[in-house]
């Protein structure tokens, strides 16, 4: 994989990229209220896996190259989703176990881990981790670059994402008054950190 761009051009194309995805996904979710209670929706796997895989492609303009990132955006974030709903309960409670130990947790605060009316966020942080090393194992050997530093980067900047979003989402959503802008602010800086995260990982580890 050959990336003729400078590296900052290349981040803000990937961020743009999966902002724009993380801007669909928080729609998605927000049109389901109140019934959607879980953030890994089906529609993300196709949003994401689309958007992010062309904006990671983008630079190459090779469609076959293309081809075979948003292939890899399908299968990774498609098992991910899949598995990690698996393993979501145990994942859950590791995960809030955790951050109860944290010096950075605050009990009163944790609602703002979460969207209302019931769709918890950072509570998942274990289980968008998972997601994220899945998500860039599948980009590694689709777009050949080393494995570990981009499975560790997306599953780290995925988690980070999932507790950022919805604290700096729900605050900007509460000075508007408006949820709708939760969601949205929510879901981009998600898609944005996921994305600065795998751009890194392939620009400085391409093979």
């Amino acid at each position: 994989m050959d990336i003729k761009i400078s590296f900052k051009k290349y981040l803000l194309i990937v961020a743009l990229g999966f902002a724009l995805g993380g801007f669909l996904w928080g729609l998605v979710l927000y049109q389901g209220i109140p019934n959607v209670k879980f953030p890994f929706h089906f529609m993300a796997i196709i949003i994401m896996g689309l958007f992010g895989g062309i904006s990671l492609a983008w630079p190459l303009e090779n469609i076959k190259e293309h081809s075979k990132s948003v292939l890899a955006g399908f299968l990774g974030w498609g098992i991910g989703f899949i598995v990690g709903g698996l393993l979501s309960y145990p994942l859950f409670i590791s995960g809030i176990l955790l951050l109860s130990i944290s010096p950075f947790y605050f009990a009163d605060n944790i609602e703002f881990l979460r969207l209302t009316p019931n769709i918890s966020i950072g509570d998942f942080w274990l289980v968008f981790m998972f997601v994220g090393t899945i998500v860039g194992l599948f980009y590694s050997l689709f777009l050949k670059t080393k494995k570990w530093p981009l499975i560790w980067r997306s599953g780290v900047g995925l988690a980070i994402g999932s507790i950022i979003g919805p604290i700096i989402g729900n605050s900007i959503g509460n000075l508007f008054n408006s949820l709708l802008i939760s969601y949205l602010i929510t879901f981009i800086l998600i898609g944005i950190i996921s994305g600065l995260s795998l751009s890194w990982g392939i620009y400085k580890h391409k093979k």
